[in-house]
């Protein structure tokens, strides 16, 4: 029996990407991470005449499609949930992706942070050095929220062991604002929204999140109307 997880990769000749799932069953986080995984799919389809020079995106646009995805199935359940129950549970789920974006994976960016800073400073990266900086991480970004914290999550968590990019997990809570911020501009752009985000997703690989959004959108990064849209 497969454990749970997924991902998209593309052929290198053909350029089709393809997603994997493995244990699906129809749940409510098993569907918004197929939605995921059909993003990062949906980004290299309309990159897939791009040259290859132009095709490598940075990290910090590379969730810019999947957690779009997301926000969108979540938002189609919530608008069709036949019932208040249902909306809230919908909407329930829709915050804690909330707080996974925004206090889970920043307090994983303040522990990777530290242990830089702890190798930079000369020290030794040893097991009670590790789990006293993921505990103070879990407590500087959750602060008594949490009855207990998991002082041990860097040691089976994958991402902090990749030596190739480094901070990995950063790019998540940029993508999650980045993509809210983008997915809210379809209200003011009706039916022209497809064409311009589909020119941002082509343009990732050339250009930086402030150029896209500039050349496609008519938004700056630095305006926090595109932040609080």
């Amino acid at each position: 029996r497969k454990g749970p997880g997924a991902y998209c990769t593309v052929f290198h000749k053909s350029r089709a990407p393809r997603v994997y799932m493995s244990a699906y069953t129809g749940s409510f986080q098993h569907v918004t991470t197929l939605a995921h995984e059909l993003g990062h799919a949906y980004h290299n389809w309309v990159m897939r005449d791009v040259p290859r020079a132009r095709s490598r995106y940075p990290m910090n646009l590379a969730e810019t499609a999947s957690l779009f995805f997301e926000t969108a199935v979540a938002d189609r359940l919530v608008s069709e949930a036949g019932t208040a129950e249902a909306r809230l549970r919908f909407s329930w789920y829709d915050a804690e992706a909330a707080g996974a974006y925004l206090l889970n994976i920043p307090a994983r960016f303040d522990f990777e942070c530290e242990i830089h800073e702890a190798r930079t400073a000369g020290k030794t990266l040893s097991p009670p050095l590790l789990r006293e900086a993921m505990a103070r991480a879990w407590r500087r970004n959750y602060g008594d929220a949490l009855e207990e914290v998991d002082d041990m999550f860097w040691a089976s968590k994958l991402h902090f062991h990749l030596t190739s990019p480094p901070f990995y997990n950063f790019p998540y809570t940029f993508g999650y604002l980045f993509a809210l911020g983008v997915y809210a501009q379809q209200a003011s752009k009706g039916r022209d929204f497809h064409a311009a985000y589909v020119a941002l997703l082509r343009d990732t690989g050339s250009m930086t999140a402030e150029e896209v959004v500039e050349r496609h959108l008519g938004m700056r990064l630095d305006d926090k109307a595109f932040w609080r849209a």
